[in-house]
């Protein structure tokens, strides 16, 4: 119970983390929690995980205006995380640990793809480097999952290349079926995490990419079955609240611009995931934000190189935090890939191991 009780502790922070981030707000200042509503500073007693949004009603305590049971439900769903990883991970410190990271950066991307649509790329960032040094550890210890492929490729970049080429081509066939965006950019940079910490839970002597079918098969079904209930239900809402439910047509089609006029431009975009042009631009983003009280000297030349060459890029990573129009049919694909991950971290061994008994059984 002192995993479930630590993470729904963490979870209480992830909550901070899913309404200031994707609102640009510190996640440091104010230090102190408020209420959405009214902005009145939370104490103690109204921050307990769990128990204080129970026993206030699920109402603010000083506004009394409801509180929405998603901040229950990331606590309990963090805690629940915590329990199981430390449950079926606790043989191995180090994985264990790792994973408890990892996914609690997958639990914000979730609620904040699941409401807005985009993955900010500082949480697309800590899935990256959460297995990255996970396999620079592997490496030095030389653990048997983690030794360099070929010889000198690391384990968790040859996944990183895997997740992004293999997300990033249901990417550039979406855009040449439909002429627009099938996948966001952020889904691709998720996938590039998430391939670079799967393929370390390969069977030695196995494939590398032993659980990558387990995990795109279990990312679409989940999608499959989840998502024409999320439609379902927004355009159920739109209803109730008369709001009026835009039907695709000849007149409204410039509402959902393309925003990649050619394949070159698709090109362009997973080649920026692949060098890390997204890292690169957080740099850049932070050392403007660093220096813009600078007016003369030196870090006066450095925000302006900075500013010049963050236009010359063009800034793929802002296409996914752009105001836009979201269809009526359209469902956010990070969640189903946070789904298919933790599935197949839990069950996809025996998944595999299941498939292959029946697909190539013994010879009696």
């Amino acid at each position: 119970m002192t995993a479930f009780a630590f993470g729904i502790t963490i979870g209480s922070f992830l909550n901070v983390v899913i309404w200031r981030l994707p609102r640009g707000k510190s996640q440091v200042t104010p230090a102190h929690s408020f209420c959405p509503n009214c902005t009145h500073e939370l104490r103690a007693i109204d921050l307990v995980p769990l128990l204080s949004f129970l026993i206030q009603g699920c109402k603010c305590r000083y506004c009394s205006k409801p509180i929405s049971w998603r901040y229950f439900s990331v606590e309990l769903l963090t805690g629940l995380t915590f329990l199981a990883i430390t449950y079926h991970f606790w043989q191995t410190p180090v994985n264990c640990v790792a994973l408890l990271l990892f996914s609690a950066i997958l639990i914000p991307i979730f609620f904040i793809d699941l409401d807005t649509f985009t993955i900010p790329a500082s949480l697309n960032l800590f899935v990256f480097f959460i297995p990255m040094v996970r396999d620079i550890i592997g490496i030095t210890q030389h653990e048997p999952n983690h030794t360099l492929l070929a010889g000198w490729c690391p384990r968790s970049i040859f996944g990183a290349g895997a997740g992004i080429a293999i997300f990033g081509f249901i990417r550039v066939i979406g855009w040449i079926w439909k002429r627009q965006e099938a996948m966001g950019l952020g889904d691709v940079l998720l996938a590039r995490g998430m391939g670079a910490f799967l393929i370390a839970f390969a069977p030695i002597g196995f494939s590398p990419l032993y659980h990558f079918l387990t995990w795109i098969l279990l990312c679409c079904l989940s999608g499959a079955v989840v998502g024409p209930l999320m439609i379902f239900w927004r355009l159920r809402g739109q209803k109730r609240k008369k709001e009026p439910i835009e039907e695709p047509s000849e007149e409204n089609e410039q509402e959902y611009p393309e925003e990649n006029s050619n394949i070159g431009e698709q090109l362009s975009a997973i080649a920026y995931c692949l060098l890390l042009g997204d890292l690169v631009e957080y740099l850049v983003d932070i050392t403007i934000a660093a220096l813009k009280n600078a007016e003369r000297g030196a870090g006066f030349r450095l925000r302006e190189h900075c500013l010049k060459l963050r236009e010359r890029w063009g800034g793929h990573a802002d296409e996914d935090e752009e105001e836009f129009v979201v269809a009526p049919t359209a469902i956010p694909f990070g969640p189903f890939m946070v789904i298919g991950f933790l599935l197949t971290v839990f069950f996809g061994e025996w998944m595999a191991h299941a498939y292959l008994s029946y697909a190539f059984p013994p010879i009696k």
